[in-house]
């Protein structure tokens, strides 16, 4: 009797009427079971018990090729259904470790009932490499694998079955035969690295992304024995708390999930993470692990800080480019980067920008440097104040502290400069023949240290200077005919020279323009003439000069000696 039917499959029951015999009990004589394809009109498993068998027995499945069948069509009349030989996938779980040859499955066509038939399956498996995993009972069309199959090696066969005559004649067209590798757990999870590599700022908030770990399973990732699950097993150093960070188990994604990373007390924690396949199953999933070393990286959460409050320098006046002062600090974050890098500037106490404050890169160190001269006897020392700030702002929420803030005193020293005159040359102008005792002017140096004494070299003798006060008087007849006088002027040098150690002296030059005076009578020339005979053309030539300039020099008379 017919059980059940759908689009698929059928299972149909035959029994044998009971028999009664000498009023003994029915005698069961024969249980067929046929599990029944109408879609691929064919027998896909048979059971049978029989009477001498204790329970039923279930054998191998058995492939008919379809029977002869006819459908009716609308109008009454009868549709023979094409013959196609059709068999569904089988299914063969890899590394079984059964006895090989492990009997498939078996098949058979309708038309061996009157006539011998050989069977053969052809294809990569059977006889084209790799030969041999699959063979065919050529007479009862028994198909069977010889070795343990590996889906990850193959995870499907493609064969043709063939059923020719004894004369080599085919008899029904081949079919294709689909043998699926069914997975088994037999592959670890293996992370694609050893050791993996992130980094996440300091001072990230909870639920920042970090990295992703990866591991990949060789089996089947559409069944539980490809489907691997993460966890964290453990973090090291476990402070400020031990799950500072957590992982997504589906797609190894590693995010903070707690505040209070702080590179100035650990620069990295190392995680081992364990992935898990079957779901992440303890029991049955199969489990590897591996290293994560994430870095915690610097941002710029530490202002500088002043080493004292006070610093001390000193520099001598009017030297440029000398450091007076080496200005340290402190920074706890990473050194040699942005964050760490300080730079100063001035912001009070020299308004006329005489210093400057570049960085030592190495040690980070301010360098506090003259760059204008200063003077002494103007300001004796220098009160300035300085700060220290990052290359880069500090993070959000991170103010200035007032160690970032400090006082620099600078104190000029005093250094024994030359005396200077001024103007220098001076030039003064007077008249020749001022008689000796006449004042004709002062003549000092400035000494910015202290008061100089100053001599002076007189070429011609004329003058005088008094020592302390400069004051320069002749002490003889000024004399523009004097061949010390080069086109009217005078030139006195005079030297300025202090009691420093080592002293110092400075030189002025007084320019003494003459103007000429009547102060030369005429000389004849020659002064004498001797005549001897008359002279020819009968007179003498007589000639007279004068050193004065004009006009004091004009109008000389002279004339001729006439005998």
């Amino acid at each position: 009797r017919l059980i059940s039917q759908s689009a698929f499959t059928s299972l149909l029951l035959i029994q044998t009427e009971p028999l009664q015999q000498d009023g003994f009990a029915p005698q069961l004589c024969c249980v067929c079971v046929c599990v029944y394809s109408p879609v691929y009109n064919a027998c896909l498993l048979s059971l049978q018990v029989k009477p001498s068998d204790a329970t039923l027995t279930q054998q191998v499945p058995e492939i008919l090729f379809p029977w002869r069948s006819v459908v009716v069509r609308g109008d009454g009349t009868l549709r023979r259904v094409k013959r196609d030989w059709v068999i569904p996938p089988i299914n063969v779980p890899e590394n079984s470790r059964g006895q090989f040859p492990e009997d498939l499955v078996r098949i058979r066509s309708d038309r061996d009932k009157n006539r011998m038939l050989r069977y053969s399956v052809t294809g990569p498996g059977a006889d084209q490499p790799p030969n041999g995993i699959f063979i065919i009972n050529p007479i009862s069309g028994q198909l069977s694998v010889t070795k343990p199959l590996d889906r990850e090696h193959i995870s499907n066969f493609h064969l043709r079955a063939h059923a020719v005559d004894l004369n080599g004649n085919q008899v029904e067209n081949p079919i294709d035969i689909v043998i699926n590798v069914i997975d088994q757990n037999d592959n670890r999870p293996e992370f694609t690295h050893t050791i993996f590599n992130g980094s996440v700022p300091e001072g990230s908030k909870p639920g920042s992304f970090v990295m992703t770990v990866t591991a990949v399973d060789k089996d089947d990732p559409k069944t539980a024995n490809g489907m691997l699950r993460y966890k964290i097993l453990s973090q090291n150093p476990q402070s400020p708390s031990s799950n500072m960070f957590t992982i997504n188990n589906k797609t190894g994604d590693i995010i903070t999930v707690a505040a209070g990373l702080d590179r100035e007390v650990f620069t990295q924690y190392t995680l081992i993470i364990q992935a898990t396949d079957m779901e992440g199953n303890p029991t049955y999933g199969l489990s590897n692990t591996a290293t994560t070393v994430i870095r915690i990286t610097d941002v710029n959460d530490n202002p500088p800080e002043f080493t004292t409050d006070t610093f001390f320098g000193e520099v001598h006046e009017n030297r440029v480019n000398v450091i007076v002062a080496n200005l340290t600090v402190t920074d706890k974050d990473q050194p040699h980067t942005p964050a760490w890098s300080a730079v100063y500037r001035i912001i009070d106490g020299d308004s006329t920008g005489r210093f400057s404050i570049p960085t030592d890169p190495t040690t980070n160190e301010g360098l506090l440097t003259v760059v204008k001269p200063v003077d002494f006897e103007l300001t004796r020392s220098f009160m300035l104040t300085v700060e220290a700030v990052n290359e880069v702002p500090l993070a959000r929420g991170i103010h200035l502290p007032r160690q970032s803030t400090a006082t620099v005193s600078v104190r000029i020293l005093d250094i024994n400069e030359s005396p200077e005159f001024s103007p220098n040359p001076k030039p003064i102008k007077l008249e020749e023949g001022l008689p000796a005792g006449s004042l004709l002017t002062t003549f000092t140096a400035q000494d910015p240290d202290r008061f100089m004494r100053q001599t002076m070299y007189d070429p011609a003798n004329w003058l005088e200077i008094d020592p302390v006060n400069g004051r320069i008087s002749t002490i003889a007849i000024l004399d523009r005919e004097s061949p010390y006088v080069k086109n009217n002027l005078y030139n006195v040098t005079f030297m300025a020279s202090d009691n420093g150690i080592p002293p110092a002296s400075g030189t002025g030059t007084l320019q003494m323009y003459l103007l000429d005076i009547n102060d030369n009578a005429p000389h004849v020339f020659p002064p004498e003439v001797e005549m001897c005979e008359k002279p020819d053309p009968n007179a003498v030539n007589i000639t007279a000069s004068d050193p004065d300039l004009t006009p004091n020099s004009q109008q000389l008379n002279w004339g001729y000696l006439t005998l």
